[in-house]
């Protein structure tokens, strides 16, 4: 069955939703909820973890995909990526990640914990999380659902 390029960008998206909310809470722990603006409440963190950050990152990558199909000239490698596909989606992934953390870190929107690892004084959890969930939402929606 073949699915239409709309069909196909809401797929990639509904998996980067599934994957970035297992990452949002995975890396939830390296942020520190106890100073501001973050507070330490369930009924605050699930609201800022399933609304904001985790739709915000699907619909990112929704966006990655749309900047690779105008790279290649349309839809067709969506279905059977290629390594230059792979390459713009985490080359996109990581270059949003890192214009994220440079406006959260610019205006205070989160702290780091002291776990989480740092380069250049940003988090290294979110700064490779688009470039991976991108490329994993992609390959499971090509592999496991378009062949």
């Amino acid at each position: 069955m073949r699915f239409s390029p709309l069909e196909a960008v809401l797929l990639v998206a509904a998996v980067a939703f599934f994957l970035n909310l297992l990452w949002e809470v995975l890396h939830s722990m390296l942020y520190d909820w106890d100073r501001p603006p973050l507070v330490n409440d369930v009924y605050r963190f699930i609201p800022r973890i399933t609304g904001f950050a985790t739709l915000l990152d699907a619909v990112w990558i929704a966006c990655i995909v749309l900047i690779n199909a105008a790279r290649a000239g349309g839809f067709d490698w969506i279905y059977a990526p290629g390594v230059a596909d792979y390459i713009t989606v985490a080359a996109c992934g990581f270059a949003s990640a890192v214009l994220i953390e440079l406006i959260a870190v610019r205006f205070t929107m989160w702290s780091y914990h002291r776990r989480m690892p740092l380069v250049f004084g940003m988090g290294l959890s979110p700064l490779v999380q688009l470039a991976l969930t991108g490329c994993a939402s992609l390959y499971i929606v090509s592999a496991l659902v378009f062949r």
